[in-house]
């Protein structure tokens, strides 16, 4: 309690100073400063923690460290002003789909706290979603799916790093937002063309076809790491996506999907059997010009690694040989964009 009355007597500037934020935070703090009177934030007790991050299916050394972590939030004033305006600003952003919210990492001099603070601040706005989520008619099971996808990410991180954490808040927003909803094998965001955090990252002013111009509504399609990317896990999820947004979001509705991804690089077609997973998901696609150069891309989600470790690297799959070996080569990986029809 003491720790939360005093940070209702900090400003912004003694924040900053605190936690050694500098100028690269100002516009993060000036942002959470301008929210307005924040109300009193009641983060979940113990038993609810522990309980949510069963239900979210995060790791046992995961959930230990968030738990252990608890304390040092609550009780630093600095902290305690960051999240408290963090999880005030997520409620008020629940449902709105455009826009992309600030979440800046931490520096790492803030320890094991900092890196989990968002996993906290998430973890204190789970319920805005959920009923959001049940108000407009998202299923449990479809709820839930989008939201596992949290511990998912802080797997991810000790994966990556050894450590607890989690550097993809920035992506987790769109799942507490209800920008993104998880559907079989696949993630949806509804957006409009050359808009929007998770669309392509490149368009073209003269679309191919009218219903790929600039301003017209797609579905985003997402592969998370959760599994074989089977043709049957596919057609299934093209196909709940249809249907749910129709039926569930009518405005966000849309015929069209597109995809940004380094797996739809048509390159890996030259080390890949034609029907392999990943080169029939390529073949659903129609490619649009241009690409973007992104080696780091594949390393970091096969090898949780970025491609200056790529001499260390012991390839064991057909598809970690061909990353390692394009580049052994001379050659680059690359982002591409495709785009399919839903539905009849």
């Amino acid at each position: 309690m003491a720790g939360y009355c005093l940070a209702m007597t900090l400003s912004r500037g003694d924040v900053a100073e605190r936690l050694g934020l500098g100028e690269e935070y100002a516009a993060w703090l000036a942002h959470l400063d301008a929210l307005g009177p924040v109300p009193d934030v009641v983060a979940l007790s113990l038993d609810q923690t522990e309980a949510e991050l069963r239900r979210l299916g995060f790791a046992a050394d995961d959930a230990r460290d968030v738990i252990d972590t608890r304390g040092a939030i609550h009780a630093d004033p600095s902290l305690r002003w960051l999240f408290d305006r963090a999880v005030h600003g997520m409620r008020l952003e629940v449902g709105l789909l455009d826009g992309s919210r600030r979440t800046p990492t931490l520096p790492a001099v803030l320890g094991a706290p900092g890196r989990l603070f968002w996993v906290h601040v998430y973890l204190a706005a789970l319920p805005a979603i959920r009923e959001w989520h049940a108000a407009r008619g998202v299923t449990e099971t479809i709820s839930e799916d989008t939201l596992s996808d949290f511990g998912r990410h802080v797997a991810l991180y000790r994966r990556r790093t050894g450590l607890p954490g989690l550097d993809t808040q920035w992506w987790l927003s769109l799942h507490f937002r209800g920008a993104l909803f998880a559907l079989g094998r696949l993630q949806f965001n509804p957006f409009s063309l050359c808009t929007g955090p998770a669309g392509p990252l490149f368009w073209y002013p003269e679309a191919p076809n009218p219903a790929l111009r600039c301003g017209q509504p797609a579905l985003g399609v997402h592969i998370p790491e959760s599994g074989p990317l089977t043709p049957s896990a596919v057609d299934a999820a093209l196909g709940q996506a249809y249907h749910f947004f129709r039926e569930t979001f009518p405005a966000q509705a849309s015929n069209v999907a597109v995809c940004t991804s380094w797996l739809l690089d048509e390159q890996l077609a030259d080390y890949l059997a034609a029907d392999s997973n990943i080169v029939r998901f390529q073949r659903r696609f129609t490619l649009l010009p241009g690409s973007k150069e992104a080696d780091a891309s594949p390393f970091h989600f096969v090898f949780g690694t970025s491609p200056a470790a790529a001499p260390t690297l012991q390839p064991r799959t057909t598809l970690e040989r061909a990353l390692l070996g394009h580049l052994a080569d001379g050659k680059h990986w690359a982002l591409r964009t495709g785009w399919l029809q839903l539905g009849p």
